[in-house]
């Protein structure tokens, strides 16, 4: 654990400029540029709210808000294992060049996935406030949201990234296995749109309780509740340290597979 922290450190340089290059590749050559941060969630939100609110006809008030606080910590979760999950195939031909140590690669994804998630908040913010948001105390404790959810993200994209790699297949199968989870996860709709026999099931999906931490604050204007929080800061802390266990036991014999 400690020389895995430590080469991080050690090539904090690196982390920099991978997060810098994740960044700026991606908007690459649009008109629009990092414009794109704002646009691509806003966007998505009108849709999914015009056709759940206007066409599925959900009963639940301010609708847009209640999406939007969702939408923010799936799309970390998502985006994280969607990129990460193939970081070290997208990166094969550095390992064989020179040494770089392979976990700033996935690191550098997770974070640069977060920035893009902080811009387009710190935007949408505005945009949820001349819509109602309720702006409270409780929001002072979305940093802690973030944190427990990139730990959560980090842990399990350091152990798909492992996979991706001995069994190619996965990576075709994570965008599948997303917008499945997607849609057993109560982003679009409200747990109570759900028969209450079901309920049970949503209580071993992690993504219930992240959610829960982002739209307590920002759409209920209170503080998430504590089982929520228990449960998050458990997940969390189990995904990262299992994450980092696995992908140090395998990252010596990653090379051999690429």
């Amino acid at each position: 654990m400690n020389s895995f922290i430590n080469e991080i450190v050690e090539y904090r340089q690196v982390l920099r400029q991978l997060i810098h290059q994740q960044i700026t590749m991606r908007y690459r050559r649009t008109f629009f540029g990092f414009l794109w941060t704002l646009l691509n969630p806003l966007l998505n939100m009108a849709i999914i709210a015009v056709v759940f609110s206007l066409v599925m006809k959900f009963q639940v008030n301010e609708y847009a808000i209640f999406l939007f606080a969702a939408m923010i910590p799936w799309s970390v979760f998502s985006n994280s294992l969607n990129q990460g999950g193939g970081a070290l195939l997208a990166n094969e031909s550095l390992f064989k060049k020179i040494y770089l140590p392979k976990q700033l690669f996935v690191i550098s994804v997770v974070i640069s996935t977060l920035v893009d998630s902080l811009l387009s908040t710190a935007c949408l913010f505005i945009i949820a406030f001349f819509l109602g948001a309720k702006i409270s105390s409780a929001l002072f404790f979305l940093p802690v949201a973030f944190l427990l959810l990139v730990m959560f993200s980090l842990g399990v994209t350091f152990m798909l990234s492992i996979v991706t790699v001995y069994y190619r297949d996965v990576q075709y199968l994570i965008g599948v296995v997303l917008q499945a989870l997607y849609f057993a996860t109560p982003i679009i709709y409200p747990i109570t749109a759900i028969p209450e026999k079901f309920h049970v099931i949503f209580t071993w999906n992690p993504l219930v309780y992240y959610i829960d931490l982002f739209r307590s604050p920002i759409y209920s204007g209170t503080l998430p509740e504590t089982q929520s929080l228990i449960i998050c800061s458990i997940c969390s802390l189990l995904s990262i340290v299992c994450g980092i266990i696995y992908f140090r036991r395998n990252d010596a014999k990653v090379i051999f597979r690429l």
